[in-house]
């Protein structure tokens, strides 16, 4: 894997020292020559190809995945932080609701917006990326059905029936996630407080509702923000088995990661919204949408998110219709067993497009904290905070905007190599990326023209 660093750091240095930034709210922040950009990080993708070739003839990733335990002291703080953490997520969510339904409806001063579309949607991706799935503890949902299933045993003496039972798919997953990347990237009116507030009070009573009908299980494979969350961490060192903290190689929770009905189609989903979001960006969609308000533009954008969706899709299934051709294995299990490599692309197109967005506009959080509710208040002394937009220097942003890019796809090249030598013959798991290669290659040229608006 070093081999493949070096690659990809050779292939950014030519094209980083051209980077400048542009602006804040981590929408435009790499003006850079397109054509540069774009040879270069297609250049790190295939020499990466050839240097796994070369030296990663076996698989590695499955052995790691179970990691070493921690000593006692890490598995003691990490059961008291995970109480600290439930308490968090419990006033997080009730802070949230009455925000939405009886804030202030300006949405520069209630905490709804800034909460919810950079500190949970960005801030937690990325957590989750690097230090493990804290939404398992942290998550109101999961502490609501708990705590109700314990009142429960209390007053029947038993637990619900099939309380862990999972629902066995993540379609219910793939519509949740669909349902909050609509309202963020489609609807005209996405930061109306009491929009937002709806939002929140129908998704909660949606899973609470489901939860009490199926169990906890059922909550732990239609929760979309958790499923999401939980399919991130597998790429994260910390992760918890029977109730042990481990440490473990990075990625390597991709090769046992759990892949159910409903799966590639929630990671697609996934990727296919932060691709339409770099979309809305380009002349093209500027173009289209420019001059539409209202609900004319809710359409507009749906269809446009929908058919890149779509278009990821497609990408994708033919790669893996390649993958078949060339292996004789069924198309629909090499969809499953591929579709964990596609996560460092999603995660890297997170950093890539938010990272400026969630270190810069997140700053917001902290006069919010002591005014949630735009009632003029300054609990903690923090109202009157202003965004220091210094914070990241230009050069920083376009650094990691264009790494991430680049060393996403090299990653999940990486990832699909490892599968395909646990799979095949060293020779046929070559001959059997081909098809993957082309795509990675044809993702990575979209991805840095989406994050140019070219």
């Amino acid at each position: 894997m070093a081999a493949v660093g070096v690659l990809a750091a050779a292939a950014l240095w030519v094209s980083a020292d051209v980077a400048a930034a542009h602006g804040v709210g981590g929408r435009l922040d790499l003006p850079v020559p397109a054509w540069q950009l774009a040879w270069a990080a297609s250049f790190a993708v295939a020499a990466s190809f050839v240097a796994l070739g070369m030296f990663w003839d076996k698989p590695r990733f499955r052995a790691a995945a179970a990691g070493l335990t921690l000593p006692g002291p890490f598995q003691t703080a990490c059961r008291v932080q995970a109480a600290v953490v439930r308490a968090v997520g419990l006033v997080a969510l009730a802070v949230l609701l009455y925000a939405g339904l009886a804030g202030n409806t300006n949405p520069s001063v209630n905490i709804t917006p800034v909460a919810v579309y950079i500190i949970f949607w960005v801030g937690l991706q990325v957590v989750s990326v690097l230090v493990g799935d804290v939404w398992l503890h942290l998550s109101p949902f999961t502490t609501i059905a708990d705590g109700s299933a314990r009142l429960w045993a209390r007053l029947r003496g038993r637990r619900p029936a099939d309380y862990d039972r999972g629902a066995g798919n993540h379609w219910w997953a793939t519509a949740a996630v669909f349902g909050f990347v609509w309202l963020e990237l489609a609807f005209h009116d996405n930061t109306d407080i009491r929009v937002l507030g709806v939002y929140l009070v129908a998704y909660t009573v949606a899973l609470l509702a489901g939860a009490a009908a199926f169990g906890r299980g059922w909550l732990r494979d239609a929760e979309g923000f958790g499923v999401l969350f939980t399919k991130l961490s597998a790429m994260a060192p910390l992760h918890r088995e029977g109730g042990a903290l481990k440490l473990r190689a990075p990625l390597a929770g991709l090769a046992t990661l759990p892949i159910k009905r409903g799966s590639v189609a929630f990671i697609l989903v996934v990727l296919g919204s932060t691709t339409f979001d770099g979309f809305t960006r380009s002349s093209v969609w500027l173009d289209v949408a420019a001059q539409r308000t209202g609900w004319e533009l809710t359409a507009v954008n749906t269809v446009g998110l929908v058919f890149v969706i779509f278009a990821v899709f497609v990408l994708y299934r033919a790669a893996i219709a390649g993958m078949a051709a060339l292996t004789g294995d069924s198309e629909r299990e090499l969809a499953d067993a591929f579709a964990p490599s596609l996560l460092p692309i999603a995660a890297a197109y997170t950093v890539a497009h938010y990272f400026s967005y969630l270190l810069l506009e997140g700053q917001q959080i902290i006069a919010h904290l002591s005014d949630p509710f735009g009632r003029g208040w300054d609990l903690f002394g923090t109202a009157t905070y202003l965004v220091d937009f210094t914070a990241i220097s230009t050069d920083t942003i376009a650094w990691t905007q264009t790494a991430a890019i680049a060393a996403g796809h090299v990653l999940a090249v990486a990832v699909a190599h490892d599968r395909a030598v646990e799979r095949w013959p060293h020779r046929l798991a070559m001959r059997s990326q081909y098809p993957m290669l082309a795509v990675m290659i044809c993702y990575t040229v979209i991805g840095l023209l989406l994050l140019l608006g070219a």
